[in-house]
């Protein structure tokens, strides 16, 4: 690099400036940034401390140094264009880097202000500013914003708002954005209330509030057929809280659940026997709640030309008929189904038949139908219907189809009884979800909240005794108690959490959402359900149960974590809850006792 042409080095010593005031000395020493002045020969005339601290001189070692001898050449040569401008007449800021007498380099920001006395340049003022922090906050906030915009785009189904103590969003970034109406681009850099319509603002403040606070806040939101689960929370950037919201597509994960669920039921049904048309009416019931549709029905098709309505949910309405005899050409999907023996969706117009004119009168504007066959042969169908045109879609119809393959599995023999328990995969004993259901779910559950950071926790009930029961009362009454402490734990459960029969008298409750407290309470509920009331032909019937939090399993695992809990319960002296940590400590306590 060739070093620019600058005024000679080679001068005669400098005189001594007068001596600043005392006062303005100590203006100028208690600036945080160098302060300095060189002459148009770029010989130092004045500096304060921070310019002796950042090199490793005092002032008067500094006194007629040349700028290149502190900078040193490679740094003079960069900053030479500077300073040939200022002693132009122009005023400089720049930044760049310097590296200071212990060898770090530093960011900085240069102000260079030129001496103008008489008519020419006498020198220039200096001030330097150490801005590192401030760049490396601004690099690490810039690599937090960039890891959070790459989550939200990687992930399907999700969303992600961060926002700071203004609640002004710093981030809106996610493929289902869209889909609340909302785009980044006006969004990012605006307050809430200058963004969201409808009173949202009003809505989501405190939760947003109560996330800077440091709380974790979720809720949930429908937006058209699809269901948002959301999350508010702090995050910590460079130092600073700040406001994250997560929103997650969990519409399949809901309707899935209720598939279960409602699988579940209707296997209980079938397991008691229950008369054919029970089991129609309960499978209305559960397709109308899984689809969230006006109602749902099963028709069983008695002729070439006839369908009766076996079950509907709600209730039959008094202007429709139980039996329906159409012509090939009428427009409901039922009728459809009839003639195809295919799933198919209709909207009702009129003049489209019977049928429709009768769908019509009841308010309904819109159906899907999926072929039940039993053994083989075409059966009936089932039914969504709809009083909107455009609920029932291509996909809805899809997943009706695939849950008519297992309704038609309900209402056939026995066998096909068998089948419907294996595909809902439920204990025949108890009527709880069996072991294989549990260890997937859990497992599902498990990354879920790895990925979402939301709790998980889990709870393992054992029956106090059941020997006892078993070999006083005998086995049959066993298997009762053991079907009804299921019913009393399934009551107290609620949605969207999992209880399963784990084996032999042995259960499991999973908690999504829930911390180990929350999961004591609901552990204190279930033994209190079971102890409150006596077992017909047993008596008195206690549990002790484990509670575990996700975050507290560590690599032994959380069920693992929940049945040392257990064991800790029962060794405490059985009918009573404890959660892992507790257990630990005792331990601990006992050890350090012995």
């Amino acid at each position: 690099m060739t070093t620019p042409r600058t005024p000679t080095t080679e001068t005669a010593p400098l005189p001594p400036l007068p001596e600043l005031p005392a006062q303005i000395q100590a203006v100028l020493n208690g600036i945080p940034a160098m302060v300095g002045y060189w002459d148009k020969d770029l010989r130092n005339r004045l500096s304060n401390d921070a310019y002796g601290e950042w090199f490793k001189a005092d002032a008067r070692q500094m006194h007629g140094l040349h700028i290149r001898d502190l900078l040193g050449e490679e740094l003079f040569a960069e900053n030479y264009q500077y300073i040939e401008k200022v002693l132009a007449g122009e005023p400089q800021i720049f930044g760049g880097t310097l590296v200071d007498a212990d060898g770090k380099t530093r960011y900085t920001q240069a102000s260079y202000v030129p001496d103008l006395q008489g008519g020419e340049i006498q020198g220039f003022f200096v001030l330097v500013t150490d801005i590192t922090e401030r760049v490396l906050s601004e690099r690490r906030q810039q690599r937090d914003v960039d890891r959070y915009r790459a989550l939200a785009r990687s992930v399907p189904g999700v969303f992600v708002l961060l926002f700071d103590s203004e609640l002004r969003y710093l981030i809106a970034e996610g493929q289902e954005l869209e889909t609340f109406g909302y785009r980044s681009d006006e969004m990012e850099g605006r307050l809430i209330h200058e963004v969201l319509r409808d009173n949202l603002a009003e809505e989501l403040e405190p939760r947003y509030r109560a996330a800077l606070a440091g709380q974790e806040v979720s809720w949930s939101r429908r937006i058209g057929d699809r269901m948002y689960r959301l999350t508010a929370g702090p995050v910590q950037s460079d130092g600073e809280t700040v406001g994250m919201v997560v929103a997650v597509d969990v519409t399949e994960r809901r309707r899935q659940e209720k598939t279960w669920a409602g699988l579940h039921e209707i296997s209980t049904a079938i397991a008691r026997n229950a008369a054919p048309a029970d089991i129609a009416e309960q499978v209305a019931v559960v397709v109308r709640s899984i689809f969230d549709v006006d109602s749902a029905a099963v028709s069983r098709f008695s002729g070439p030309m006839v369908a009766d309505i076996v079950a509907m949910a709600p209730a039959l309405p008094s202007v429709l008929s139980r039996r329906h005899i159409f012509a090939p050409t009428d427009a409901p999907a039922t009728v459809r189904v009839a003639m195809t023996g295919k799933p198919a969706l209709s909207v009702y117009v009129p003049g489209g038949g019977l049928a429709a004119e009768q769908m019509l009168a009841a308010g309904f504007r819109s159906s899907a139908a999926a072929p039940i066959r039993v053994s083989g042969s075409l059966w009936g169908a089932l039914a969504l219907t709809s009083k909107s045109e455009t609920n029932l879609t291509p996909a809805v119809l899809n997943q009706l189809a695939q849950f008519a393959e297992l309704v038609e599995i309900a209402i056939g023999n026995a066998e096909a009884r068998s089948s419907l328990e294996l595909q809902a995969s439920t204990d025949v004993l108890s009527g709880l979800p069996n072991r294989r259901v549990l260890e997937e779910r859990l497992a599902r559950e498990t990354e879920l909240a790895a990925a979402e950071g939301t709790k998980l926790s889990a709870i393992v009930l054992d029956i106090d005794h059941f020997k006892r029961v078993n070999d006083s009362f005998g086995h049959l009454t066993g298997d009762k108690v053991l079907a009804a402490v299921a019913g009393r734990l399934r009551e107290v459960a609620r949605q969207g959490e999992v209880v399963a029969r784990f084996g032999g008298e042995e259960f499991v409750w999973l908690l999504p959402g829930s911390n180990s407290e929350e999961a004591l309470q609901a552990a204190e509920r279930a033994r209190l359900a079971v102890a409150s009331r006596p077992f017909e032909g047993a008596g008195t019937i206690t549990l002790s149960a484990g509670v575990c939090e996700l975050q507290e399993a560590g690599a032994l695992g959380i069920l693992a974590c929940a049945d040392h809990a257990l064991y800790a319960s029962k060794h405490a002296g059985r009918n009573r809850s404890m959660r892992y940590r507790a257990a630990v400590a005792a331990e601990a306590q006992q050890d350090r006792s012995a």
